[in-house]
């Protein structure tokens, strides 16, 4: 037959070769087994092996004055040169808090400025960053941080409607008595070692105040911080993202530094035109909203807008129409 006859098929569209061994009928020895394999689509867009937030910083480099990041409901306005100084100050503190590669770190937010900088911030010091739906409730939120081990919370007192502090308080009254100075030791949430506050400064015990940890992380040399940075590997993981759960409880599906990285620069390199002003009114825990939106600034110039902390449609023509 054709095939038992044939050892070698070669063909060689654009760049790429596919290669078809086939061993004849007569053959008596038996070739070791393929273990593994590397294939790329024909495509002159190379896979860039970098880590989110290398990438980040050589665009930031680049266009240090130019606005990267707005946040209408924060009325913040961001130059990369800014945003990358804020992460850095968070990513120099956690890591003085000893977070280690790997170490899960639920992001329980709207759509925050704190919320994109704990994306690069991990990127930086190697963590996973856990969305979680900020609607969720007290068993939802269980559930999330249990499922993966998370090490590391950050919320805010609140979200619209939704009492965000008073449901952490309700699943963990062990906080009540904790204190910054030590780890936090919790029934519900066995792994949940640090909890981080945004919004405005409040006695609150037990938590770190985001604002303070920007402010201390900003002091600090980041000698230590830019070696952990270096050291990470762009095939580690970077985020996780829920689904719905409609099927069940909610899966946990993980996504890596070069995967995401490549994602967005991908999109970028097909629709750069329509990327370069984008207003993001999507939740950040859907990967939609952080690879669509929220990472293009990793990648190239351009400005990113966010109309509001939830979906809301005046907001969003308000944005569209003030940002132009």
């Amino acid at each position: 037959m054709f095939i038992n006859q044939t050892k070698r098929i070669l063909t060689q569209p654009q760049t790429t070769s596919f290669i078809l061994l086939l061993l004849k009928k007569h053959k008596s020895s038996i070739s070791p087994k393929l273990t593994s394999s590397y294939f790329h689509h024909v495509s002159p867009l190379p896979l860039q092996y970098k880590t989110i937030s290398q990438s980040f910083d050589e665009t930031a480099d680049k266009y240090p004055d130019h606005e990267c990041y707005v946040f209408k409901s924060e009325q913040k306005r961001y130059t990369f040169k800014s945003f990358k100084h804020e992460v850095d100050s968070l990513a120099a503190s956690l890591l003085e808090l000893g977070f280690e590669k790997n170490d899960r770190f639920a992001v329980w937010l709207p759509n925050t400025s704190q919320n994109v900088a704990m994306t690069f911030a991990a990127s930086k010091l190697g963590l996973i960053k856990v969305n979680i739906n900020p609607a969720y409730v007290e068993r939802e939120l269980e559930y999330c941080i249990n499922k993966v081990g998370c090490k590391g919370l950050i919320l805010s007192p609140s979200v619209k409607t939704i009492p965000s502090l008073s449901i952490f308080h309700q699943l963990v009254p062990e906080h009540d008595q904790s204190s910054t100075s030590r780890e936090l030791s919790s029934k519900a949430l066995p792994t949940l070692k640090y909890v981080v506050l945004t919004g405005d400064e409040l006695s609150t015990s037990g938590v770190h105040s985001y604002n303070r940890l920007i402010e201390h992380g900003s002091k600090l040399s980041h000698e230590k911080l830019n070696e952990r940075q270096a050291s990470v590997n762009p095939d580690s993981p970077l985020a996780i993202f829920y689904t719905s759960g409609t099927t069940g409880q909610p899966k946990a599906a993980t996504l890596t530094n070069f995967g995401i990285l490549n994602l967005v620069h991908a999109q970028w390199n097909l629709f750069e035109r329509f990327l370069t002003r984008l207003c993001v009114p999507i939740p950040m825990f859907h990967i939609f909203s952080e690879v669509v939106g929220v990472l293009n600034v990793a990648v190239a110039k351009c400005k990113i807008v966010f109309p509001a902390i939830l979906p809301d449609t005046v907001s969003t023509m308000q944005a569209i129409h003030e940002e132009k």
